[in-house]
């Protein structure tokens, strides 16, 4: 048989192959996850178990490379695989040559054993990765809807965040969390919500926080769009179906700029991330030097600033100190934490950040690079030449109406919070010193009632920042009148931008809500702003998610308040349920004395709040048909 007979052969034989080789990689992952945790999960092993962990890492490798090589073989054109899948072959000889280099170095540091077990669980953790961005590419292009794709992978993590963090090396000794408590945890992570039940820096080791920093990270990129960037950066291609989904998931315009879109949010993510963490540290290595003062446990600076600077851009408000940003107010320390610059100079950024929404950032980081070039145009020309060959930098309508509700939004929640909560009569609780604020026994309200207006203005613009969508907080929101707790909520609702980390109604909405009332008010024909006319469908659209989303907020509320009947006012449990389905984490006590139900009702509210109300509607109504065919018009009364 000639060579174009056995290749017709293996193409005949390739589906069947592929099935096969598929299913015994899932289990192989499967293998794999499983022994990985069970060996760096806390778990109590001897030797002999740990040398069968070993053992069942190195088959692992060995199946993994086998199934290489033999997709390697079964490829009609193998030199389209290898290219495709170079990451793959390039991890099995990288993986080759350092085992290959350590017998001419002769491991010193580590054991031969020891070094070649790191190598192979190295290149498990690397492939495992691979793979999974890999099945990502699978699922957006398996033909799911969107909206199921996006449930579907939020469950997942929180499910598998739930379980990670019940693993023994998640917890401190003797303090083991329930499901329930995990479930609600990894949700308020991945959800970047910032609600917490157990304090996320005495109630969980390195290793739990790493997991809950993780889950923040993916939650808020989002796992699939966060698993498909990946396989762009390795080199995977996209399919039609494929890039069609992950355009609706990242409401991209036009598919072509898919990829450029997505090198955009990974990188731009992790080098703000990045900066912000760099910036922050000098607050943080202060912070150590006050705890070890006071003989408290100290938390390493840089794993602060990493933490809060991922927190901050993704909007979780998640702190590994329990007060928050309020820590060292009870320990009297010399400068509290929200008493640096770097809380309203680099944490409030991050914030603001990520909650514009990528598509804003990538326009705004275009029209940068267009005013550059033409700038740049400008002085090469000379004085008085035409700019040719430059573009003129501008920004899109989308990015516009943003940028302007947001700042208008955080200079007005600002003002509103000022004029609602004025300063009381300080003398009922004297001068402002180093003594502790608040009584371990019993809560004093001693801080935010007695402020001076001027020490209160950078107080009122963090809140404001954070109120939208962070969580963070400089102020203890139990310590604010009804009318403050009141104007929070709203900020609550609005939430931040859309495509991005933030939560709540979104800031596009509510603009076009009153850009729509003054269109009606001053007579116009049709809903106008910066020149330009909406079409009626993005207006149905608006009003439908407006109405979802405080159709929603109102069924939280209510379902908080049956479960919760007695101890909290409704302002404090309307507050809760505005903060988790605007995935906020500001609480004014509820939730530390939440009841199982009370949990699930929150841990409701966080989901849907984050993936979104018209999402969840959309998915439901995936079968209904369109009608080709319209009723007569006729008008009612209104008004």
């Amino acid at each position: 048989m000639n060579h174009r007979g056995r290749r017709s052969q293996a193409a005949a034989r390739l589906p069947w192959a592929v099935v096969v080789l598929d299913v015994l990689l899932a289990l192989t992952a499967l293998a794999a996850v499983a022994a990985l945790l069970i060996e760096y999960g806390g778990f109590r092993l001897t030797s002999a178990q740990r040398h069968a962990l070993h053992i069942v890492d190195a088959t692992v490798v060995a199946i993994f490379i086998a199934d290489r090589l033999l997709r390697l073989a079964l490829a009609i054109n193998r030199r389209r695989h290898l290219r495709e899948n170079w990451i793959d072959f390039a991890l099995m000889a990288l993986a080759g040559a350092v085992i290959a280099l350590s017998f001419r170095l002769r491991v010193t540091v580590v054991s031969a054993g020891a070094f070649y077990v790191l190598v192979t669980q190295g290149y498990i953790l690397v492939t495992l990765i691979v793979h999974g961005a890999v099945m990502n590419l699978r699922f957006a292009g398996s033909g799911i809807h969107p909206s199921w794709l996006l449930i579907g992978s939020f469950a997942f993590l929180c499910l598998a965040g739930a379980g990670m963090l019940m693993l023994p090396a998640a917890t401190p000794p003797g303090k083991p969390i329930l499901f329930h408590d995990a479930l609600f945890t990894a949700t308020s992570a991945c959800c970047v919500t910032g609600l917490v039940v157990r304090p996320t820096g005495t109630g969980f080791t390195f290793f739990g926080q790493a997991v809950i920093v993780t889950l923040i990270q993916l939650g808020g990129l989002g796992i699939i769009v966060f698993g498909t960037m990946l396989a762009v950066l390795v080199g995977k291609t996209f399919s039609l179906r494929t890039s069609t989904a992950l355009g609706q998931m990242v409401s991209a315009d036009r598919i072509g700029g898919l990829g450029r879109l997505a090198a955009f949010i990974v990188i731009s993510t992790f080098a703000v991330e990045a900066l912000g963490a760099v910036l922050a540290y000098p607050m943080f290595a202060a912070v150590a030097v006050q705890q070890q003062a006071t003989g408290a446990t100290v938390v390493p600076p840089l794993w602060a600033s990493v933490f809060h600077s991922v927190s901050a851009f993704c909007n979780a408000g998640l702190s590994i100190y329990d007060q928050n940003l309020m820590e060292g107010l009870r320990a009297g320390w010399d400068k509290a934490l929200r008493d640096h610059w770097q809380v309203l100079g680099v944490i409030a950024p991050l914030i603001v950040l990520g909650g514009l929404g990528f598509p804003v950032l990538y326009d705004c980081a275009g029209y940068v690079r267009a005013a550059v070039v033409r700038a740049v145009a400008r002085l090469t020309a000379g004085r008085g030449r035409p700019v040719l060959g430059a573009p003129r930098p501008g920004l899109s309508l989308h990015s516009r109406i943003v940028l302007t509700a947001t700042m208008i939004l955080i200079l007005g929640g600002a003002a509103g919070l000022l004029l609602l909560e004025p300063p009381t009569d300080t003398s009922r609780y004297g001068a402002i010193g180093r003594t502790p604020l608040y009584n371990d026994e019993t809560r004093i309200r001693r801080d935010w009632p007695r402020m001076a207006l001027a020490q209160r203005v950078p107080h009122a613009v963090f809140q404001s920042i954070s109120s939208r969508t962070a969580g963070f907080n400089t102020i203890d929101p139990g310590e604010l009148s009804d009318g403050g707790k009141a104007w929070l909520c709203g900020l609550m609702i609005i939430g931040g931008s859309p495509a991005g980390t933030a939560g709540g109604m979104k800031t596009i909405t509510f603009a076009l809500l009153l850009i729509t009332v003054g269109c009606v008010l001053l007579r116009r024909e049709e809903v106008e702003v910066f020149h330009r006319s909406l079409p009626a469908e993005i207006l149905r659209k608006v009003v439908t998610l407006a109405v979802l989303y405080l159709t929603w907020v109102t069924m939280i509320t209510l379902l908080l308040c049956a479960a919760m009947r007695t101890g909290f006012s409704f302002i404090d449990l309307f507050f809760e349920a505005c903060s988790a389905c605007g995935t906020v984490g500001l609480s004014t006590g509820v939730t530390g004395s939440l009841n199982l139900f009370g949990k699930i009702v929150i841990i409701a509210g966080m989901f849907v709040g984050r993936i979104g109300p018209l999402t969840v509607l959309l998915a439901l109504t995936t079968r209904v048909r369109h009608v080709e065919y319209a009723y007569p018009r006729e008008n009612v009364v209104i008004g």
